[in-house]
């Protein structure tokens, strides 16, 4: 083929890289927009969690969610500064783990319950370093995680079985919470 036989075809090549990059840049955030707001109007404000009903055939919001899971989900603004996430830990031995996603839908930070060596954990998320620099300042979290983005979500997920006690895992779960550290 001449090379100026391919030349017809330029425009419509540019134009689909152009809107394969376009996409690929813009459509993350647009997704991670509206299912922020969806998180919103269920009540959960930023720094609010939503403890979501049992996952039934019948209350399936998200597709592929699991029956043998309990969610509980946050969103996070840090436009106000750092945010403290708390977590109560099975003590039945199931799993459980919180999901750090940025503004992109980008899964940044995971900790669970194999991670650490303690029925709770403290967790401080912020946007950069600094600040946590200064040991009071970090109000007793065992860690840090920084997060690439201002807003974003965090999903906690505890798995439960056919011998698990349903209020224990319960009482459990909603020891997940997140505070926005100017409201205190």
């Amino acid at each position: 083929m001449k090379p100026s036989a391919a030349l017809p075809f330029l425009p419509f090549i540019l134009g689909l890289a152009i809107g394969a990059a376009i996409s690929l840049d813009r459509l993350p955030g647009l997704i991670m927009g509206r299912a922020m707001d969806r998180i919103e109007t269920m009540g959960a404000a930023a720094g609010a969690v939503r403890h979501a009903p049992r996952v039934t055939a019948e209350n399936q919001t998200i597709v592929r969610s699991s029956p043998d899971i309990l969610y509980s989900v946050c969103l996070f603004d840090l436009a106000d500064g750092p945010v403290r996430i708390d977590a109560t830990w099975p003590a039945d031995g199931n799993y459980a783990s919180i999901s750090f996603y940025d503004a992109n839908t980008n899964n940044f930070a995971v900790e669970s319950d194999r991670d650490v060596d303690a029925a709770s954990t403290s967790l401080m998320l912020a946007q950069g370093t600094e600040w946590l620099t200064v040991p009071d300042l970090r109000d007793g979290a065992d860690r840090q995680v920084n997060a690439p983005t201002t807003t974003g979500l965090i999903l906690f997920r505890r798995v439960i079985d056919a011998t698990t006690d349903l209020d224990t895992a319960e009482a459990e779960r909603r020891g997940f919470t997140c505070t926005q550290m100017a409201d205190q």
